[in-house]
């Protein structure tokens, strides 16, 4: 059944061919909630949509509470932008002071996959949790959780059928930790598949860790992963290879001989 949900069928190839034309340009300030910056995510992630819909995060003016060390450090929001109206889309548990970022928005510009503070301390390093959150196109925020216990997560990518990938902490003690985004993190980093409130974690290439970053219309997925758990001479970590999450399996792409790889980006064509 599971395969099933997150194998939809992909759409059939269509002529993109078109006529080229001179495009004239605008320089459009998305300003901010109140604080002097805003962020723009990048390179290799889908902040625009297809209908021109940016996500990203800006600056409130609210001190950042857990930034003690850092008088000049301000509360962020997830940030979006369409035909000229820019909307907060605010954080999990609404009226506290969390930071919330948006890193990914579906070619159909309906979903939005990023990170945000819930509102807890992170037990083992003493930082506000991150969690993985999913904005839907009527506004709300789903908290996407974490794997095997857990204290940290955040989101990858999103395609139009709704399917999120990320990557998440949990528990089981790693020196080579992949997951190292508000904290570095000394637990294995796991990738997983949500889809409708069903989490998988995509397993490794026989590594501790896996690192999910690409999800296409067909429900295939492309990250990197540690193919063992010894560190290698030349960079000090596990050897990293590219891999193709496809049918349920974590199959690898290889590299060209050397001791790190990973995918730029996958395309529809299964």
């Amino acid at each position: 059944l599971f395969t099933a949900l997150v194998m939809p069928v992909c759409m059939a190839a269509q002529d993109t061919s078109q006529t080229h034309k001179h495009h004239q340009y605008k320089l459009i300030d998305l300003g901010t909630f109140g604080g002097p910056n805003s962020y723009v995510n990048g390179p290799g992630l889908r902040d625009i949509s297809n209908q021109s819909t940016y996500v990203g995060e800006a600056d409130t003016s609210i001190p950042d509470p857990d930034a003690p060390g850092c008088p000049t450090c301000l509360i962020q929001h997830a940030q979006k932008w369409r035909d000229g109206v820019v909307t907060d889309l605010g954080a999990l548990r609404p009226g506290r002071t969390n930071d919330s970022g948006g890193i990914w928005i579906s070619a159909d510009g309906r979903f939005i996959v990023g990170g945000s503070e819930n509102g807890l301390i992170d037990p083992l390093y003493g930082i506000p949790e991150g969690r993985a959150v999913l904005w839907t196109e009527d506004g709300k925020i789903v908290d996407l959780g974490t794997v095997e216990g857990g204290y940290e997560s955040l989101g990858s990518a999103v395609n139009n059928s709704r399917q999120v990938i990320g990557v998440s902490t949990n528990t089981i003690p790693d020196p080579f930790s992949m997951f190292c985004f508000s904290v570095c993190a000394t637990t294995q980093a796991r990738s997983f598949l949500w889809q409708d409130g069903v989490k998988r974690d995509l397993g490794t290439l026989g590594g501790p860790d896996a690192f999910a970053d690409q999800i296409n219309e067909c429900g295939q997925i492309a990250g990197s992963s540690y193919i063992n758990s010894a560190p290698n001479s030349t960079t000090g970590v596990p050897t990293i290879d590219p891999f193709l999450w496809h049918d349920g399996k974590m199959v690898d792409l290889g590299t060209l001989g050397g001791t790190s790889g990973g995918p730029s980006w996958l395309n529809n064509s299964e």
